[in-house]
C-alpha cells in the first residue's frame, strides 16, 4: 500500500492491516468472542513492532473502543426500526427516560446508544458516537492528536481487527 506518508509506510510494514469483509466478521462480534487480555496484548505487541507508545491516554480510548464493542454493539436484529429510532439511541444520553429495552433499566453501558452488527461495521457510524463520547475532553482534535491516522482505524490494526467500511477514504483525505 503506497501511501506516500514514510510513518504510516513504516506502521503497515510492521503491521498489516486485516481485509475481511467486516459484515462477515463483525468486530464486535470478535471482540466479545476473544478475551480482554488477549486483545489487550495484541494491542501492545503491535504498538511496539510499529514503534507507537502507548500512554494512559491512549489506553482511555482503546478501552472505551473495546466496551463499547462488548456491551453496545448487538449480535442480533437492532431493536429500532427507523431512522428517528436511531437518532433517539445515539442521543440517549439527552434523554432522560433512555433505558436498556432488554432489561427495561437505565443503562451506563450504552449511553450513546447501540448498533446492530452491521451498523457497527461503519467507520463512520461508530466515529460518531467515539466523538460523543470524547466530546468533553477534547472531541477529535485529541483523538486525532493521540491517533494522527484516526482512532479507528489505527486502533482496529493494532488489535488485528477487520477493517471497518469507508475507515480510509484516501481521495478525500480521510481516516476515522
Amino acid at each position: 500500500m503506497n501511501t506516500g506518508d514514510a510513518t504510516l509506510e513504516r506502521i503497515l510494514e510492521a503491521v498489516t492491516p486485516i481485509p475481511l469483509p467486516p459484515a462477515d466478521f463483525p468486530p464486535s462480534q470478535i471482540v466479545k468472542d476473544t478475551p480482554r487480555e488477549e486483545l489487550l496484548a495484541r494491542i501492545h505487541a503491535n504498538a511496539e513492532k510499529a514503534g507507537i507508545e502507548l500512554t494512559d491516554e491512549h489506553q482511555e480510548v482503546i478501552d472505551w473502543l473495546l466496551d463499547f464493542y462488548t456491551y453496545c454493539c448487538e449480535s442480533r436484529a437492532p431493536v429500532y426500526t427507523d431512522l428517528r429510532a436511531y437518532q433517539r439511541y445515539l442521543d440517549c444520553i439527552k434523554d432522560p427516560s433512555c433505558h436498556d429495552e432488554l432489561e427495561g433499566k437505565r443503562t451506563s453501558t450504552c449511553r450513546y446508544g447501540q448498533l446492530s452488527a452491521g451498523q457497527a461495521t461503519s467507520a463512520y457510524r461508530v466515529f460518531r458516537i467515539l466523538l460523543k463520547a470524547f466530546a468533553d475532553k477534547g472531541g477529535k482534535k485529541r483523538l486525532y492528536r493521540l491517533f494522527p491516522y484516526g482512532p479507528i482505524f489505527t486502533i482496529h490494526l493494532l488489535a488485528e481487527l477487520p477493517r471497518l467500511r469507508n475507515d480510509v477514504d484516501p481521495h478525500f483525505g480521510t481516516a476515522y
